[in-house]
C-alpha cells in the first residue's frame, strides 16, 4: 500500500517531507578493477535525534517498487512501526533507496543505459546488501555515530529479505533486524502462493471474514470455467456467460489473461479489512460468493466482477519504458513463479498457468529455465548458511500472507525468533497505524518493539547453534 494521496499532498505542502540526499556508491562492490561510481538516494528523519547519546539508529531498507521519497521516513509503508517509535527512542531514521529502483538525477543509478542486457548485471540483492554496508559506514562517519548507537534494519517483503540478510552478512555494522514477511527461500515453482490464497479465504479471525464455504464457492465457479476450457464449444459458453465478445477467449494467451489468477480480483497478499471499496477484501468478496440468492457459483463470480467494476490489467511496454527490474531479479535470483497446477489447492483454473508462462519473459535476457534453477540454487546456498547460524533477526509473518510460505516460520536459532500474526496479510503491521486496525496487528507491533528492546540489550555479536535441520527451516534447496 502506498501513502494516501491526501496525506502525501498535505505533507508536501507543509514542507515536511525530507528531501533526497546522496552518497557515492561503487557500481560493483565485488570487482576491485571497476572504479565506476553512482549516487544513491537516501532520506533522513532526525526530528527526535539526540546527538551524543546512545540512542539507536533505524534504517528502512528500500526494495523493488516506485522510487522512494521523503515519506519513507515520516509515513512509511514498509517501516512505519519504526517511524512511530522515533519519539520514544530518540532515534535517527534513514531510508536507503535500492539501486535501479529510482533515478533522482542523471547520476543516481549504477548505469545510465538500461536498454542493454549488460547494464543489468549490477542489479542484485548481493550488490544491494553491500550498498547498505557502505551506507552505514558513511553515515557513522558523517553523524559521528559510535558503537553504542546500534543500527537496526527494517523492511517488509523483499526489503524485509534485505534487512535480515544485511544484518546476518554484516553483524559488525548492524546490531539487529526486523525482517517482516520476508520470503528468504528462493524457489522456481511457487505453487504455495496460490494454494495459500485458498487457505486465506477460509480464515475468519480478526475481521478477515473468510470461510470454507467461500473458498469452495470460488473454486466451484472456476472449476466450471476449467471444464469448459477443454473444447471450443465450452469456451464459447464461457464467453457468453460472462458477457465477453465472441472469440475473445479463442487463444491460450487470452484465456491466461482472463482466468489465470482468478476471473476477478482476489486480494490475499494485501487483504485490508478496513478498505472502503466494494468487494475489496476477503470479507466483502465472501459475502458475495456465499450469497446463494445471487445464483450459482459462476453467477456469483460474475456479480463479483460487476461489484469490482473489473477490468483486466495488461502489461504495457513502450519504447521509453524502463525494464521490469524486479522481473529481472526473479530470472537471476529468486524465481517465485506462482502457478495454479492440477492437483493443487489453487481455487482458480488449474493447469492453465505454469512455470513456462511465468518465466517466459526471461528469454528476453537470454535466460532459460535451467539457468533460473541454477541461480535459485546459488541464492539459497549463499544466504542459507547465514540464516541457519546468525542471530538477532526477528522474522514476523501473517496468517493471510501468501509469501509466508517461503519465509522463516521456525526459529533458525534461539536468537532469531519468529512472530506469527493471526489474520494478518503481507507485513500489514509495518503500515501506518489506523483506528480499527486488527487486534492481532496492534499486538504484533507491541511484540516487535518488545523484541527489539531485548535485542538492544543483548550481545548480538555471537552466532547461535542451529537446533533445526536445514530442510525444516526452508533455507536451503
Amino acid at each position: 500500500m502506498q501513502m494516501d494521496s491526501h496525506v502525501r499532498v498535505a505533507l508536501e505542502h507543509q514542507g515536511k517531507l525530507p528531501q533526497a540526499e546522496y552518497l557515492l556508491q561503487k557500481q560493483d562492490h565485488f570487482d576491485p578493477h571497476n572504479t565506476n561510481t553512482w549516487h544513491q538516494a537516501y532520506y533522513v528523519n532526525d526530528t527526535y535525534w539526540r546527538p551524543g547519546t546512545t540512542a539507536p539508529v533505524f534504517l528502512c531498507v528500500g526494495g523493488e517498487g516506485p522510487p522512494l521519497d521523503g515519506s519513507a521516513v515520516v509515513h512509511s509503508v514498509h517501516c512505519n512501526i519504526a517511524v512511530e517509535w522515533l519519539h520514544d527512542m530518540h532515534a535517527i531514521m534513514f531510508a536507503l533507496e535500492h539501486r535501479y529502483y529510482g533515478c533522482h538525477n542523471m547520476s543516481a543509478c549504477p548505469v545510465q543505459n538500461f536498454t542493454s542486457i549488460d547494464s543489468l548485471q549490477f542489479l542484485s540483492s548481493r550488490q544491494a546488501i553491500e550498498d547498505v554496508a557502505h551506507f552505514i559506514t558513511t553515515m557513522n562517519a558523517k553523524y559521528s555515530l559510535k558503537a553504542t548507537n546500534k543500527w537496526i534494519t527494517w523492511g517488509g517483503s523483499y526489503p524485509g529479505m534485505l534487512a535480515g540478510w544485511s544484518r546476518l552478512k554484516h553483524p559488525e555494522l548492524i546490531h539487529s533486524s526486523v525482517a517482516s514477511s520476508a520470503p528468504i527461500h528462493a524457489k522456481l515453482n511457487m505453487k504455495e502462493y496460490l494454494d495459500h490464497v485458498a487457505f486465506a479465504y477460509t480464515v475468519s479471525n480478526n475481521g478477515v471474514g473468510g470461510s470454507s464455504e467461500c473458498k469452495n464457492a470460488i473454486r466451484a465457479g472456476h472449476a466450471w470455467i476449467e471444464n469448459n476450457f477443454e473444447n471450443a464449444t465450452g469456451i464459447a459458453a464461457v464467453e457468453k456467460r460472462f458477457g465477453l465478445q465472441k472469440d475473445s477467449l479463442s487463444t491460450r494467451s487470452s484465456r491466461l489473461t482472463f482466468a489465470a489468477s482468478g476471473v476477478a480480483n482476489f486480494p490475499g497478499q494485501e487483504n485490508d479489512p478496513l478498505c472502503p471499496e466494494p468487494a475489496c477484501n476477503i470479507a466483502k468478496i465472501c459475502a458475495i460468493m456465499t450469497n446463494t440468492a445471487k445464483g450459482d457459483e459462476v453467477q456469483r463470480l460474475i456479480e463479483l466482477r460487476k461489484a469490482q467494476s473489473f477490468v483486466p490489467t495488461r502489461e504495457r511496454k513502450g519504447a521509453t519504458q524502463l525494464p521490469n527490474f524486479w522481473y529481472y531479479q526473479t530470472c537471476t535470483e529468486f524465481g517465485f513463479y506462482q502457478t495454479c497446477e492440477i492437483g493443487s489447492d489453487c481455487m482458480f483454473v488449474r493447469g492453465l498457468l505454469g512455470v513456462e508462462d511465468m518465466a517466459s519473459g526471461c528469454s528476453e535476457y537470454g535466460i532459460k529455465i535451467l539457468d533460473i534453477e541454477r541461480s535459485i540454487n546459488d541464492t539459497n546456498k549463499h544466504y542459507g548458511p547465514l540464516v541457519a547460524s546468525g542471530s538477532c533477526v526477528l522474522w514476523p509473518n501473517g496468517e493471510v500472507d501468501l509469501w509466508s510460505t517461503l519465509s522463516v516460520l521456525r526459529p533458525p536459532v534461539e536468537a532469531q525468533p519468529v512472530l506469527y500474526v493471526p489474520g494478518a496479510s503481507h507485513h500489514v503491521w509495518t503500515w501506518p497505524s489506523r483506528a480499527g486496525d486488527q487486534q492481532s496487528v496492534t499486538q504484533a507491533r507491541a511484540a516487535i518493539r518488545s523484541q527489539v528492546l531485548k535485542f538492544l540489550s543483548d550481545d548480538c555479536s555471537m552466532a547461535n547453534k542451529n537446533p533445526w535441520a536445514a530442510e525444516d527451516l526452508g533455507v536451503f534447496v
